[in-house]
């Protein structure tokens, strides 16, 4: 589709991790290219966004965050929005977003300002925060509890701040049958249930609470076992929590997998404990369009999809008995599960794919362009 009219867009990332984040920063730069845009990314090349944007084919300027290094990433920063004529500057994380807006300033001739706000952890209430976040002609979350958030605790008028969930391609994640000999591979019973989880090793994505609800599955007698994909700094620690509960025998770490579809498609259901941060979780927007029926914990933006007895169940973050019951549901109703993952898979088909998030992206830039706080 061609947009009304096609901009240069230069997307910050200080983060040097592989997370939702990261992965929306890029979904949403091919697909705005895709729309005839000019797409330019500014990032740590120590971080895994640099190398996977080179590889995706975007022009990527190298900028090291921390400390002192910030200053030099403001002057460079500063340059390549002059030279490469960008018209749209669109920060994401707090030191990069401190970074650009530094760098904004100092232009004679400043692009539009945009900052997206990925979690919902609450920011703090300081007149430096409030700066930052009313400055930009535009604030983009990525759920409307986030949007909520901002309004309330920096004072970012609503009319400014846009929700716009995360959009995933829904032929990568059409419903599919299981890969054949994967079960095999990993030892499970022909007979269990399996339980999945999709999330970086955090401490936040409530791993530990999911080991606790499925010991007491296994207490229980119910067959339920489970598949933990990801990496991350908690990996030892979640490895202790499996010794120090004897879970050993139900649980199997099978690390980072780029293509998680596969996986998704061995689970029976897909759990995420969160209890902190969450913006609406891509893993979950996955499982659903892959016709998986999902439980989550209610924060952040995961009730904005995980609607109760329709997409999926929800249960108190931190409450490893609530979450022992509602897998047990889906262990002892199978049509449950099918009519769970039906809604939820409409959901996604209805509000969650590439172009509509495009879509909307493009109207905010629109609407901001040539005006406003954060426009020339």
């Amino acid at each position: 589709m061609t947009p009304r009219r096609p901009y240069t867009i230069l997307h910050t990332e200080s983060s040097r991790g592989w997370g939702g984040q990261e992965r929306r920063i890029l979904s949403e730069a091919q697909a705005m290219r895709e729309r005839g845009h000019r797409l330019l990314i500014a990032c740590d090349p120590r971080g895994e966004l640099f190398g996977r944007a080179r590889e995706a084919g975007f022009p990527v300027f190298p900028l090291k965050f921390g400390g002192l290094a910030n200053i030099a990433a403001c002057v460079k920063l500063r340059h390549h929005l002059h030279e490469a004529g960008v018209e749209i500057l669109n920060t994401h994380s707090s030191l990069d977003s401190w970074v650009g807006l530094m760098a904004w300033k100092s232009l004679r001739t400043r692009p539009v300002l945009v900052r997206t706000r990925h979690l919902s952890t609450p920011v703090r209430r300081s007149r430096p925060t409030r700066w930052l976040y009313q400055t930009p002609g535009a604030v983009i979350t990525t759920g409307e509890a986030t949007r909520e958030l901002l309004a309330t605790r920096v004072g970012v008028p609503r009319e400014r701040i846009f929700s716009i969930p995360t959009g995933i391609c829904l032929e990568d994640f059409a419903p599919r049958a299981p890969e054949a000999g994967l079960r095999t591979r990993l030892d499970l019973p022909a007979d269990a249930f399996v339980f999945g989880i999709v999330a970086v090793l955090r401490s936040w994505k409530g791993h530990l609470y999911l080991l606790e609800a499925l010991k007491e599955l296994i207490t229980g007698g119910a067959p339920a076992f489970l598949v933990v994909v990801g990496k991350g700094p908690y990996r030892e620690v979640i490895r202790g929590c499996i010794r120090e509960l004897g879970l050993g025998p139900w649980v199997r770490l099978v690390g980072y997998h780029d293509d998680v579809a596969p996986w998704l498609a061995l689970m029976d259901a897909v759990v995420l404990p969160s209890y902190s941060n969450e913006g609406v979780p891509q893993a979950l927007i996955q499982a659903m369009v892959m016709g998986r029926p999902v439980v989550g914990a209610a924060i952040g933006g995961i009730p904005e999809i995980v609607i109760p007895g329709q997409t999926g169940l929800l249960t108190p973050p931190r409450d490893p008995h609530a979450l022992a019951q509602a897998m047990r549901r889906l262990m002892e109703d199978a049509e449950l599960c099918a009519r769970l993952g039906r809604g939820g898979r409409d959901l996604v088909c209805r509000r969650f794919s590439l172009e509509s998030m495009a879509e909307q992206v493009e109207r905010v830039y629109d609407g901001i362009v040539g005006g406003g706080p954060g426009g020339r």
